[in-house]
């Protein structure tokens, strides 16, 4: 056991932190997370969100302090950016194995739920991407284990305050990350807890301290940014909650069974493992309160996430933890009793779904369908990585169905995804290269920008304009999410046309450099209206343009 502890931290380091700088920052998200906190450190402002060096009210600071006081540390790249997402994985990671194993008394089952939750896709895809979700739900993940420390502590004063402290602790931090959400999360997993085990007196003798705790976390932030930007509570609270909540125009609406049709994706390979995991949680139930309090912790708020308007496949991430743990136990629960059916026929399953991936590979490839042609790798090195990356996940899977230890079919099926994983770093899309990182053409032309080069963009991309060229005052063709930040007085000027824009590659070019960054096909269709480039580049057809008036 202590092998394959050093094995998975290992396993690890090589898997969430070692590909972080090997991919370029995606717009929007990873470019706006990373550019806020950089123009916090650059102006010294840590209190005020800005973007593009406007007001920027749709999260509180902590993402952004940590990722700040990641580029004091690194500097400005995308290891910096990122290793916050991968820390809170591996603590979150961390969590599930001390919980685990003190609650079910084995250190063989703290692993198997640690390595499940650390190999399901979503889990890994966010632990290696810049954006909030991982740091917020490793501050809940904290927040609703320690909870459940103090609650099984109750017999012990000392301990049990000192844990309810400590859950407050994270759920002030989880609040200065996400808003609000920080206490209904919690709230939406204790009280039907505290229910189900008849402890009613406990949901009001054991909230006030966690509740009061998080309160003075929260406080001081809280009270400077109203005093420095009096509006910022309004604007988070009515749109990044009620709006989002029940607006029936809300940011990312969906369907209230969004979540239950993603969710079969974001938990491969386990997936086809969950009727095996069901048939061992029902063999045996849900015989110990910290088994009830792992469904409530995955049950509720997956709940909670499924009524509100907005929805994201990253918002339901909290709920893993608990998915590990459940997922896990039912495996062991089931091997343990002698069956293997259920457990077999799911990796048969998983099987046959990497062979039509194989499969769909191949012909993408190949170009035997033209019209995917333009979705095939242009790389042939990347078509043969991935085709090399699905071969090994069969050959591990291949290899579970002659193993007879019940330990090492579980971790088998953990080990079958990593080369995948890994490898998908290298793997992005030649087409979502061209769409979603306009990095590395921004960089190879930073040469040709001087200070008094006025700089336009849209919104797509002016996160990562802002991200490369180290400015944070670029002119917008389009308001998008920066809309508030552009009405307040003195920056309304920041908002122009085409026409305008057009006026000024006519007139001002003479003198300054005119910078207009745009999607290709956008300037295709509005270039005729414009005067010739004395420079342009690109990154590709569906890519960006670089253009110098």
């Amino acid at each position: 056991m202590k092998r394959l502890i050093v094995l998975i931290s290992f396993i690890f380091l090589i898997l969430y932190v070692l590909p972080l700088d090997l991919r370029p920052l995606a717009i929007p998200d990873e470019v706006r997370y990373a550019e806020i906190p950089r123009e916090m450190v650059v102006s010294g402002d840590w209190i005020v969100p800005r973007l593009n060096g406007l007001l920027y009210f749709e999260k509180p600071v902590m993402g952004y302090w940590l990722n700040g006081l990641a580029i004091k540390m690194f500097g400005e790249t995308s290891f910096s950016v990122r290793i916050t997402s991968a820390v809170s994985a591996g603590l979150s990671a961390l969590m599930v194995f001390f919980l685990t194993t003190r609650f079910l008394n084995s250190r063989k089952r703290g692993i198997l739920a640690t390595s499940v939750f650390l190999t399901f896709f979503l889990v890994y895809g966010l632990g290696v991407f810049n954006v909030l979700d991982g740091m917020f739900s490793f501050f809940l993940t904290a927040c609703i284990g320690f909870f459940f420390l103090a609650w099984s502590s109750r017999d012990r004063p000392g301990s049990h305050k000192g844990y309810m402290i400590i859950a407050g602790i994270f759920c002030g931090f989880a609040f200065l990350t996400k808003g609000f959400l920080a206490f209904a999360v919690p709230i939406s997993v204790i009280v039907p807890f505290l229910l189900w085990e008849r402890d009613y007196k406990k949901i009001f003798s054991m909230s006030w301290i966690p509740i009061l705790v998080a309160l003075i976390i929260a406080l001081p932030w809280s009270a400077l940014v109203n005093l420095k930007a009096p509006d910022y509570w309004h604007y988070f609270f009515w749109n990044e909650h009620v709006k989002r909540f029940f607006s029936d125009n809300a940011q990312h609406e969906a369907s209230f069974f969004y979540f239950f049709i993603v969710l079969p994706g974001a938990l491969l390979p386990w997936t086809f493992l969950a009727p095996a995991s069901f048939a061992g949680l029902k063999q045996k139930g849900l015989q110990t309160p910290f088994l009830r309090y792992a469904f409530c912790w995955f049950f509720f708020p997956f709940l909670l996430f499924s009524i509100s308007s907005g929805k994201l496949m990253t918002y339901i991430l909290p709920v893993f933890p608990a998915l590990g743990i459940l997922l896990s136990t039912g495996l062991v629960d089931y091997l343990e009793a002698k069956k293997t059916f259920w457990f077999d026929m799911g990796v048969k399953g998983l099987m046959g779904l990497v062979g039509i991936l194989v499969l769909a590979l191949v012909i993408l490839q190949s170009g035997m369908i033209a019209s995917l042609h333009p979705f095939a790798y242009a790389d042939q090195w990347k078509g043969g990585l991935f085709l090399a990356a699905l071969i090994v996940f069969v050959l591990v899977l291949k290899k579970n169905l002659t193993v007879t230890d019940n330990t090492r079919k579980i971790l088998l099926v953990a080990a079958a995804p990593l080369f995948f994983y890994f490898s998908a770093n290298f793997l992005l899309p030649d087409q979502t290269l061209m769409r979603k990182c306009p990095g590395q053409l921004i960089e190879r032309n930073l040469s040709k920008i001087d200070k008094n080069s006025l700089i336009f963009s849209p919104s797509s991309p002016i996160r990562a304009v802002n991200w490369y060229l180290k400015r944070d005052d670029v002119f917008m063709l389009n308001r998008g999410e920066l809309g508030y930040g552009l009405s307040q007085k003195g920056y309304e000027h920041r908002a122009v046309s085409y026409e305008h824009l057009n006026k000024l590659a006519r007139e001002k070019s003479r003198t300054r450099k005119i910078i207009f960054i745009v999607y290709l096909r956008d300037w295709s269709r509005i270039k005729k209206n414009f005067p010739k480039p004395v420079y342009m580049d690109s990154s590709g057809n569906d890519g960006f343009a670089f253009i110098i008036f």
